[in-house]
């Protein structure tokens, strides 16, 4: 089995494993993890004095079983954080980013995702991305990350790689369902910083794992 067909087949079983959860437990996992994530990003976005910009934070919009991250939005709007938000643009399998600055700014776009309405003000420059909060279907210890198989994060992230710009920091939130012992990396797939589940938070290369 070569490795497109290898993640094709985590895929199924995790997705599986995903929609096994209760809506209830969904809810409280849930809970849990974006409290954690907020926990940390009172620590990684701390303003910077020397930079005149709002400390920025890209994320996903969750859809259908995936961890709901609102509560981290909805926190970073309190704090006056800047938060961007991907639109796909299929034809061109890419993402572009918007501000989003309240639910106002948003509206349901491809695959029923919600995403930025059209007078949201793009980001034009990645480098101000200080953090990235990415989804995922499943994760690994050594911080791989198994996606929904269109691309589109890994394109972006590289970005940074071909312009030889730092990426941001990446988190992922995840369920404890969704580890698995090893998730097969293509040239192009890009590796997390951190993995934040309901009971455990890993960090690269630190040794750290909470739980």
């Amino acid at each position: 089995m070569n490795i497109k067909e290898r993640k094709i087949e985590l895929r199924r079983q995790a997705e599986a494993i995903r929609s096994a959860l209760t809506e209830e437990q969904r809810k409280e996992k849930s809970a849990v993890i974006s409290a954690k994530v907020i926990e940390r990003l009172e620590e990684l976005l701390q303003p910077d004095p020397s930079v005149r910009r709002r400390p920025t934070l890209f994320t996903y919009m969750p859809v259908k079983t995936e961890v709901d991250v609102t509560p981290v939005l909805e926190a970073c709007w309190k704090r006056h954080w800047r938060v961007v938000v991907p639109k796909v643009f299929a034809a061109h399998k890419q993402l572009k980013l918007y501000e989003v600055r309240s639910y106002a700014d948003l509206e349901r776009g491809t695959w029923g995702i919600r995403e930025p309405v059209a007078k949201a003000q793009q980001l034009m420059d990645i480098r101000q991305i200080d953090v990235a909060l990415v989804p995922g279907l499943a994760f690994d210890l050594s911080m791989g990350r198994l996606g929904y198989g269109g691309g589109f994060y890994d394109r972006f992230m590289q970005q940074y790689v071909r312009t030889g710009l730092p990426k941001p920091y990446i988190i992922a939130a995840s369920f404890d369902e969704q580890l698995i012992p090893e998730v097969p990396m293509g040239l192009f797939d890009f590796r997390i910083n951190e993995l934040i589940t309901e009971t455990r938070t890993i960090v690269e290369g630190s040794g750290k794992n909470d739980g």
